[in-house]
């Protein structure tokens, strides 16, 4: 990426903003959009009145003409009385319009992001970085910062062609000088501050690192503390640290270099109309007054031409916002999209569990986890089991439909009437009493349900410690994985599902409750499939699939 708006930065700037304004929100945008241009060119009119204002004021301060002093500084007030509330209203309504775009846009990419399990898919695949960073950070930039720069546009076009007529009215040296001087500070601008653009894309990126490793600290606060290696953990948070800190004093290095000139050009530029029109004043062809407004009105024609150079740091950080999220974006598009060129395994729906020469691969394509898998199960459960690593979980994920990378065909029973069950269960941000409906739709629970399945998994004494139903608490690193498990199970036997599949979901339990709750399995499901010990679980099931690393099996 070398400009700071490339035919990429442009393509993805376009790709993100028409849907909301094509969207059902799009009237009242277009509505706020018009207000906001009727605002500024009334600002802009106000502005232009106030420098013909200006020059008479200082005329008739420099001929001491004090009663056309006085009414001109009448005017004056008047102006400022009038120009208040439109410009508080223009910063309002911007303000109000990136608000709506903020919550249109971030509903919009949310509702991709959870659509089709993209959220899953786009975390497989590896390809984007922080995407909570992207949702939140990015889109707010993203919003307030377009506004932004689009009015800066407009603003600077309505004034280029207010004070271009000032300017010529007064000296079209002034004119010409404004337009070459620009011009020159634009094309050394581009120059020296090209680097900006791909450092402000890596620090936003290492930023977000930096964040996320603090997040995992915090998540694995107990596993460190266990291992005791918090030495190590903060030589890795501090190498995320110095990578962005690093990154970000190349950032203010060439910020340095860019400013020694952007500073230099802006002192000049305090002078140089001046320096221009003084022979005209000198030589008595303009009033005093024209000279104070050939000052401003030049400002506003540089300003207006020179937005690469004012603004050339803010449009290269701009720039990697729109990139981050256009990338997200494209991300999510394609996050269903299966990998060119590689099989998919076929899933249908039928009656029972079956496996019809399915080989399932990783979905990278590195590895094959399990080949030629054939089985048919009608009876009521099936237990999974084998080493470490032989695909155990992998055949429950390609039930389930999150893996497709393989061959064969799969039929299954409707999954709207089955529950997974995972090792390290789903804690809910909410209650004790969301923990335990969640997943539950179309029932309404009495307390005393939720009671007695707490009291089924034995967590009675859980409930007392944190408070009852309505606790919110930190429940991942309240509750120990013994007790996280338990509480899963206690959803199931509140949703009764008439299928589950359980990923070694007892993993951590006592063995007497364990042994408990797989006993009493019977009275609230139909048919379950575990993955787990055959020694531990081999008498809670009537059928083994016994894998055996090497991509063999044997079911029984």
């Amino acid at each position: 990426m070398s400009t700071p708006i490339d035919r990429n930065v442009i393509r993805r700037f376009i790709t993100l903003s028409t849907p909301f304004f094509r969207s059902n929100m799009r009237w009242k945008a277009v509505a706020m959009v018009a207000l906001l241009l009727a605002l500024s060119l009334t600002i802009n009119g106000i502005g232009v009145v106030m420098s013909y204002i200006g020059r008479d004021f200082m005329t008739a301060l420099q001929t001491k003409n004090q009663n056309e002093f006085n009414w001109k500084l009448a005017e004056y007030i008047f102006a400022f009385v009038l120009a208040t509330p439109i410009v508080v209203s223009y910063s309002y309504t911007e303000q109000r319009l990136s608000l709506l775009w903020r919550r249109w846009l971030s509903h919009h990419i949310l509702a991709r992001y959870f659509s089709d399990r993209a959220y899953y898919r786009l975390n497989l695949r590896g390809d984007i970085d922080n995407p909570d960073q992207r949702i939140e950070e990015d889109v707010r930039s993203f919003c307030a910062q377009s506004l932004t720069f689009c009015l800066i546009f407009f603003n600077s076009t309505v004034q280029l062609f207010l004070y271009v007529y000032v300017l010529w009215s007064i000296s079209g040296t002034l004119l010409v000088a404004a337009v070459a001087y620009s011009i020159m500070g634009s094309v050394v601008t581009y120059f020296l501050g090209r680097p900006l653009i791909g450092l402000n894309f890596a620090q936003l990126k290492k930023e977000a690192d930096y964040r996320y490793k603090l997040i995992n600290v915090r998540d694995s606060a107990e596993s460190i503390a266990f291992y005791g290696r918090e030495a190590r953990e903060f030589t890795r948070t501090r190498q995320r640290l110095k990578a962005a800190l690093s990154n970000l004093l190349q950032v203010v290095n060439w910020n340095r270099n860019l400013q020694f000139f952007t500073t230099g050009y802006n002192y000049l530029l305090t002078i140089l109309p001046t320096v221009l029109v003084a022979p005209l004043f000198f030589q008595g062809e303009i009033e005093f007054g024209a000279v104070i407004q050939a000052g401003a009105a030049f400002g506003f024609v540089i300003n207006a031409l020179s937005i690469v150079v004012n603004h050339f740091g803010n449009l290269s950080v701009f720039a990697a916002v729109i990139n981050r999220l256009g990338t997200f974006w494209e991300a999510l598009e394609k996050a269903s999209e299966p990998v060119p060129g590689a099989a998919r395994i076929k899933i249908s729906t039928g009656q029972s569990l079956t496996f019809k020469s399915v080989t399932i691969w990783t979905p990278r394509h590195e590895q094959a986890l399990v080949k030629d898998l054939s089985f048919s199960f009608n009876g009521r459960s099936l237990l999974l089991t084998g080493p470490s690593g032989s695909g155990k979980s992998s055949i429950l994920r390609t039930i389930a439909g999150l893996w497709d990378s393989g061959s064969g065909q799969i039929i299954r029973p409707d999954l709207s009437d089955a529950l997974f069950l995972p090792q390290r269960p789903y804690m809910v941000l909410g209650s004790l009493r969301s923990q335990l409906t969640y997943g539950i739709r179309g029932r309404v629970l009495l307390d005393k349900e939720l009671k007695a399945a707490l009291e089924i998994v034995r967590l009675t004494e859980m409930f007392h410690r944190v408070g009852g139903l309505d606790a919110t608490l930190d429940w991942p690193n309240i509750l120990g994985t013994g007790e996280q498990q338990r509480l899963a199970f206690a959803r199931m036997l509140l949703i009764k599902p008439r299928l589950v599949f359980l990923d070694e979901a007892s993993t951590a339990m006592d063995r007497s409750i364990e042994d408990a709750l797989y006993s009493i399995l019977p009275q609230y499901v139909k048919q379950w499939v575990s993955i787990g010990s055959a020694a531990d679980l081999s008498q809670y099931h009537e059928h083994v699939l016994q894998l055996s690393g090497d991509g063999t099996w044997v079911y029984k």
